[in-house]
């Protein structure tokens, strides 16, 4: 498969169920884009892994499946898979981070399980886990590793919040589609479970919202969801 085929199929998965960060995708130059799409391409392929399967064994098997793809990516050998070649071609034009693939996968076994969260803090570490590493690899593809050290440092925090909170909002949002399949992300012996979540997604948006002046304007379309996620919460109190 050649680069304009993966990009397509990579593109087509992104604007049929992510349009929220393809829209901030696009504001990226045109250089920086391929490898956006390509992460919330993988982020869509491992999201879906417990609608795809009948039982937990099997989205293991899945997820280890990109654990290998992923190992074979920064071993040098190209796989031959739309998202995985997206990948590839993210990897060696933006040294992204192997480590932060790494956690993001180890965090989203939890979504196998089918239990819900046993406190606000463990739905926060799954919420950084997730969205925040998928959100700093997207910020290496910016050039986050490009700044200098002490910058970088703050930046990467910054994102990790703003990733929480889009999390957090997100989950909120799907509370009855995650029913429906069984699942439940919202922790368990909280007198106002909603309430508490949106407010923990309010305190990780006001983090990255104050750490904004080190954010430089490169980065801006990965900053952009945490304005989404304080408009999703305004609207969901509206209502």
């Amino acid at each position: 498969m050649n680069k304009d085929n993966w990009l397509s199929v990579c593109q087509d998965m992104v604007h049929r169920q992510d349009r929220d960060r393809l829209m901030c995708a696009m504001v990226a130059p045109l250089d920086k884009r391929r490898g956006l799409l390509a992460l919330l391409a993988f982020n869509l392929e491992i999201a879906m892994i417990p609608e795809l399967v009948s039982e937990a064994m099997l989205g293991e098997i899945r997820l280890q499946w990109w654990r290998q793809t992923l190992d074979d990516l920064y071993g040098g050998n190209r796989v031959d898979h739309p998202v995985a070649l997206g990948l590839a071609d993210a990897i060696e034009n933006s040294g992204l981070s192997k480590s932060l693939f790494d956690g993001y996968l180890d965090a989203r076994a939890f979504d196998l399980t089918g239990a819900a969260p046993a406190s606000l803090q463990a739905l926060e570490s799954y919420a950084d886990g997730t969205a925040g590493a998928l959100h700093e690899l997207m910020a290496e593809v910016l050039g986050l590793a490009a700044m200098a050290q002490e910058q970088q440092g703050r930046v990467r925090t910054a994102i990790r919040h703003g990733g929480m909170a889009w999390a957090l909002t997100g989950l909120l949002a799907a509370r009855d589609f995650h029913l429906r399949q069984g699942r439940s992300y919202l922790p368990v012996g909280l007198e106002d479970v909603e309430e508490a979540v949106a407010e923990a997604a309010r305190r990780h948006i006001d983090e990255a919202r104050n750490a904004r002046k080190d954010v430089p304007k490169s980065l801006l379309p990965i900053m952009l969801p945490v304005a989404l996620a304080e408009y999703s919460l305004r609207h969901a109190h509206a209502g």
